[in-house]
């Protein structure tokens, strides 16, 4: 994936997660979140194509990006001084959101599924679930798990139609602000 590639996948993403619960959370002002999201979401994408994979559908209107945790993850190169480049005075709060997912993501081995978005327009055909379930042949295959954190209880059911679980309790990101719902994924067979 180019530059560009990566960059437009990142883009995308951080238009559909922009007015998500924790992305508000993270940035009150629409325009600012959108750049430091855009910003943190150019980060991750870049590190998966090195350390995980992304999944997009034909037409760029959906992707999954997900990283290899069946061995310890490398950190992401510069993150600090990225981070702070990309989200300015929002950075502790990234940093925060770093931290609190880190304490609850489980040490076994899995592929964690880091970010699933799709075009608004095209939500409701199937887009994440189709590519989710081609990346779940190769963990069926392999007999990996994978582990994600839902956004709400709704996207929770959709990935529970995908074979994902609750793993554990859902989660605040401070008293008051939004939550969210970890999820396992057992590999399957049959």
């Amino acid at each position: 994936m180019t530059v560009d590639a990566y960059r437009t996948v990142a883009a995308m993403l951080a238009v559909e997660f922009n007015d998500l619960p924790t992305a508000r959370w993270l940035v009150d002002d629409p325009d600012e979140r959108l750049r430091a999201v855009r910003g943190q979401f150019e980060l991750i994408v870049e590190h998966a194509l090195g350390h995980g994979g992304v999944v997009t559908s034909g037409d760029l209107d959906g992707a999954v990006v997900w990283f290899d945790h069946t061995v310890p993850p490398p950190p992401v190169p510069d993150y600090d001084e990225r981070l702070r480049a990309a989200c300015g005075a929002h950075t502790d709060r990234f940093h925060r959101l770093d931290r609190v997912m880190e304490e609850h993501h489980p040490g076994d081995p899995h592929h964690y599924v880091a970010l699933v978005g799709v075009r608004k327009e095209r939500r409701g055909n199937g887009i994440a679930s189709a590519m989710l379930r081609r990346h779940h042949r190769v963990l069926d295959r392999d007999g990996i798990p994978a582990y994600l954190e839902a956004v709400s209880p709704e996207t929770a059911k959709l990935y529970e139609t995908l074979g994902y679980r609750a793993h554990g309790e859902p989660y605040g990101l401070e008293p008051g602000g939004p939550f969210l719902y970890p999820m396992w994924r057992e590999p399957q067979t049959g």
